[in-house]
């Protein structure tokens, strides 16, 4: 990933959660124009404050770097309800996703 890549991640997340830019920074401790330097590519981001970006936006590593981010929560609950499935009945389902494609 890089740092495009990260910029992007990081308004797409701040945007699902409401939060302005300058707000971001804010409740980052930092100036308030930080967050918007960051998403113009026009500052590099250390990894502790990428870290304390994802705490504040209140979602996990795992959906930040997931591949399909935007959908990380709804795949998350569809592995959830699997997981509980007996063995037969997720091989009944895994035969029928397959005939749905």
């Amino acid at each position: 990933m890089n740092l495009n890549d990260l910029a992007f991640r990081i308004g797409y997340f701040r945007n699902r959660k409401n939060l302005s830019a300058r707000e971001l920074s804010l409740r980052l401790g930092k100036s308030p124009t930080y967050i918007n330097q960051i998403e113009s590519r026009n500052f590099n981001i250390s990894l502790p404050v990428l870290l304390d970006i994802i705490d504040v936006l209140e979602i996990s590593c795992a959906e930040f770097f997931a591949d399909n981010y935007a959908d990380y929560r709804q795949d998350m609950e569809i592995i959830s309800v699997l997981a509980k499935l007996p063995a037969d009945r997720k091989k009944s389902f895994i035969d029928l996703m397959k005939n749905t494609k």
